[in-house]
């Protein structure tokens, strides 16, 4: 998760590593591929069996599949020979789990040791190798094999036993890219693999010997994330690959902030930047600029439905009245509110003022957007096979939802972690909520902030519904009784807040037992959901909607009744509810996602996990006016 890509390296049809190279990237394991594909069930691959291609080919029928290939009686001996030695086992080098060896193992064994890779076949491997990047993926790092020197020595090669191996070798590579494009789950907690992902890798000998007869590309769709988020980043990333090749944008220069009504010589490149990304009309934004700059000799008139063609007409003969033309500078409040979408999509303040914030992700450049997706896709595959229902945090986007069977059901506002205390990622299961929680504060918060306090004025205390409870004995005293200048206090009493209006757990806890001691819960700091920036915890999630989380939570199973839930809530009474139904929680950091309508959501880098924000490089011409408002220096975090 933590290496350095180079997501825009532009692909290559030869896929080649040096290992003697000092490049890092010429000797680095691709980790990130083989992670899942370690994870593979021995017993999943056994009982997948000895079975037949399941496109119907037998052992009898597989030498005329080798497209025209001089029978060799030797080649299927050595193929033999090159399987059931260690020859995968040193060419992974523990790189991949030995069930998965065993499985291609299985696959030529299906084919009694005939080679899999026919030319068609190997000819799509190469064409798929020279896009892995609409997976998300750089070449580079997935393979370690000169495809074409493979595909050479397999049909052209000296003798059985150089082709045998050069067939095995383009099996590796394909497990490569398959282990690759898979992806593992990033146990950072305490996770368990999907127990469903088993099941698609006992298919790596079918697909595999599938991918050897192939006539066009080769599809790794089998063992792609089934996360709707990864499919939909997927598109996304197609999309943003697609502004890259259209010339992307320029970047806006800085300047004082700019208000709806203001004439600022930069709103043509705000207006002009907006429509390459789509929040305008492109075509609208060209026609607002040639009405509202100098014309020249010749004017280009829209084109009219019988003719499907633009006319030139000479500006002696037949010039527009530029009297009515508005200025090109004038930030009007339409732009103004197709900039407010841009925030809304970028995590900044929505204000629609052109302001610092919003002019540094204005200029982040197309390249930077392209990997920051690839980073997200290569997130979600690293969360492994998705359940049927799961909850997910994302701290990026101060966001938790729940989703079932691949629909989004709830939504909510989230707080995560400051910077000083961030919020880790981590998979796990919720067990249980709790309604109207006590809140036993963590020795650490007590002895950094409230132990300062309470030496001041220990009536705090019980203004705040706080009990001080003595460790030693468990019973409760009084803040007056105790020495709050004592340097170990904080070890040796507990402050426990009870149920109510104050209470920092709000009216529900949902609890996932963890290492971290993370869990969601609700807050009376309800008007914090209104900021743009929300990382103001100790690190666990405050829910905007704690109790709908929940009573979504108890809908699931037959145990915890969600009316009863709500009711306990609304009665103040304190009480416990175990699930029925474990349904698990995925807390991410995903600095891009998708919604429903297939718009992306670039989320600020709260926690500098990633490799940052790169801006662009090329300037946008300034506009033909020079007027800026006198009054233009109001300041915004917008």
């Amino acid at each position: 998760m933590g290496r350095k890509q180079n997501w825009n390296a532009p692909p290559t049809s030869a896929v080649r590593v040096d290992k003697t190279s000092n490049n890092p990237r010429s000797t680095m394991k691709p980790f990130l591929a083989s992670i899942v594909l370690a994870s593979v069930s021995p017993l999943a691959i056994a009982q997948h069996g000895l079975q037949t291609d399941t496109s119907g080919q037998t052992a009898e029928k597989t030498v005329e599949r080798m497209a025209g290939e001089t029978v060799d009686a030797a080649l299927p001996a050595a193929v033999e020979s090159a399987v059931m030695s260690d020859w995968f086992e040193t060419e992974f080098d523990q790189e991949i789990h030995p069930s998965v060896i065993k499985a291609a193992r299985r696959a030529y064994t299906q084919i009694m040791f005939e080679p899999i890779w026919t030319e068609e076949g190997a000819e799509a491997l190469q064409a798929t190798a020279s896009d892995l990047f609409s997976y998300g993926l750089v070449p580079n790092n997935v393979l370690e094999a000169d495809l074409q020197r493979l595909v050479e020595q397999r049909f052209s090669g000296d003798g059985a036993e150089t082709k045998a191996k050069a067939d095995l070798a383009l099996s590796a590579a394909w497990l490569r890219i398959a282990s690759a494009v898979s992806g593992g789950l990033a146990d950072e907690g305490e996770a368990d693999a999907s127990q469903r992902a088993a099941a698609s890798y006992a298919l790596i000998p079918e697909k595999l010997i599938e991918a050897g007869k192939a006539n066009d590309t080769i599809s790794f769709e089998t063992f792609e994330s089934s996360y709707p988020q990864y499919r939909r980043l997927k598109a996304a990333l197609d999309h943003y690959r697609d502004l890259r090749d259209q010339g992307g944008w320029s970047t806006i220069a800085e300047g004082e902030t700019i208000e709806p009504g203001d004439s600022d010589p930069r709103v043509p490149a705000v207006r002009k930047r907006l429509a390459a990304e789509g929040y305008i009309e492109a075509d609208r934004s060209e026609n607002d600029l040639a009405d509202t700059e100098s014309f020249s000799e010749e004017v280009l008139i829209p084109a009219s439905a019988e003719n499907g063609a633009q006319r030139e007409v000479s500006s002696a003969s037949d010039t527009p009245d530029t009297s009515k033309k508005t200025d090109a500078n004038l930030y009007t409040e339409e732009l103004a509110s197709a900039l407010k979408s841009f925030q809304r999509r970028h995590g900044i303040k929505v204000d629609g003022l052109v302001g610092p914030n919003t002019v540094e992700a204005l200029n982040e450049s197309v390249e930077s957007k392209i990997a920051r997706i690839a980073d997200s896709m290569e997130r979600w595959r690293q969360q492994g096979s998705t359940a049927d229902q799961y909850v997910w945090v994302n701290i990026p986007s101060y966001s938790a939802q729940g989703w079932k069977n691949g629909d989004l059901e709830i939504q909510s506002k989230a707080i995560v972690g400051t910077a000083e205390h961030e919020t880790p990622t981590f998979n796990d299961q919720i067990e249980y909520v709790v309604a109207n929680p006590k809140w036993y504060m963590p020795v650490s918060i007590l002895r950094n902030e409230k132990v300062p306090q309470l030496k001041e004025d220990p009536g705090y205390a019980q203004r705040a519904s706080f009990k001080v409870i003595d460790r030693s004995t468990g019973q409760e005293v009084s803040a007056y009784s105790v020495n709050w200048n004592d340097p170990d206090v904080a070890s040796n009493y507990r402050l426990v807040q009870q149920p109510g209006s104050n209470n920092a757990l709000g009216e529900l806890k949902i609890i996932f037992p963890n290492q971290y001691s993370v869990y969601l819960h609700g807050t009376p700091g309800e008007h914090l959901f209104e900021r743009a920036n929300r990382a103001f915890s100790h690190g666990c999630v405050r829910l905007e909607k704690p109790t709908e989380m929940a009573e979504w939570l108890a809908s699931m199973g037959d145990e915890v009744n969600p009316d009863t839930l709500e009711q306990t809530v609304e009665n103040k009474t304190h009480e416990r509810f175990d699930l029925e139904r474990k349904i698990p929680v995925h807390v991410t950091y995903m600095t891009v996602t998708v919604d429903k309508d297939g718009k992306a959501h670039f989320w600020r880098d709260i926690y500098d996990r990633t490799e940052g924000m790169a801006q662009v490089e090329k300037y946008a011409a300034l506009g033909q006016s020079a007027n800026v408002d006198a009054n233009s220096d109001r300041r915004s975090q917008g």
